[in-house]
């Protein structure tokens, strides 16, 4: 508004009030106060008026509905703190020349870039290179003899004994963990008994347990199911792992079709 403009309208409110004044007696107050209360205050500052840019922009916003929260993915199978926790003995000595093991020492054992590995030990490097895992191999304070006669005596001697030897390291804190698997060779069709050991030590109730291992002919001998028993405040997959210790250096992709089957 120009100067002039705002001293017009300052003239034409007083030269209103003068005549609403001399009109009282008339009884046309009514009227002229009306239009005195339309007529915006001297000193106030109007809202600005949208731009014609600006216009069709708030109309948008205002006919726009808000887009609603898209809804959260089911997490994965496994989705948390995976661990793999294995017992592996391979029948290797320091000696043991990777290049050329004897019969039975590759029955046990596995050479990956010119290392020995237990058959168990391949098996969860692979499973944690897939989930992320940490890894826990479970030894016992124990030996055992090197040669397969020997291995296979002492075996068979803590079978039928019950034992349960004692643990060689403390189990970690499992209670990050959500999923554990659980690897271990088949000794005379029953798990070796380092691993009721660990299984009744293990505070596992709660989580998923996936079970792995290699055997000599027996496969699972039952072994799910025992091992279903003791652990019987988890959820023990039916979908285990089982290969021939025959078979184990040849297995890299079908324990990797394996873990991806479970939706790792």
């Amino acid at each position: 508004m120009s100067h002039s403009s705002y001293l017009t309208r300052r003239r034409f409110v007083k030269t209103t009030a003068v005549l609403c004044a001399s009109l009282a007696g008339a009884g046309t107050l009514s009227a002229c106060a009306s239009d005195e209360a339309a007529a915006p205050e001297a000193d106030s500052a109007p809202e600005p008026e949208p731009s014609a840019e600006s216009a069709p922009e708030a109309a948008n916003q205002a006919d726009t509905p808000a887009e609603p929260e898209p809804e959260p993915e089911p997490a994965p199978a496994g989705d948390g703190n995976v661990l793999v926790a294995y017992f592996s003995y391979p029948e290797t000595t320091e000696a043991s020349d990777p290049a050329n093991l004897s019969t039975e020492e590759e029955n046990s054992a596995v050479v990956v870039d010119g290392q020995i590995k237990g058959n168990n030990e391949f098996m969860a490097d692979i499973i944690a290179r897939e989930t992320g895992a940490d890894t826990f191999r479970i030894l016992t304070t124990r030996s055992y003899p090197a040669d397969h006669q020997g291995l296979i005596a002492q075996a068979q001697e803590e079978i039928n004994a019950g034992d349960r030897p004692e643990l060689a390291e403390p189990i970690p804190d499992l209670s990050g963990y959500d999923t554990v698997f659980i690897g271990y060779p088949i000794w005379w069709a029953e798990l070796p008994p380092v691993m009721h050991s660990f299984l009744e030590q293990a505070d596992l109730a709660g989580k998923q347990i996936y079970l792995f291992n290699s055997h000599g002919g027996s496969g699972n001998a039952g072994t799910k199911e025992e091992i279903k028993d003791i652990l019987a405040d988890s959820t023990v997959s039916d979908d285990n792992f089982v290969v021939s210790r025959d078979a184990v250096a040849n297995s890299e992709q079908d324990i990797v079709d394996w873990v991806r089957g479970l939706g790792f």
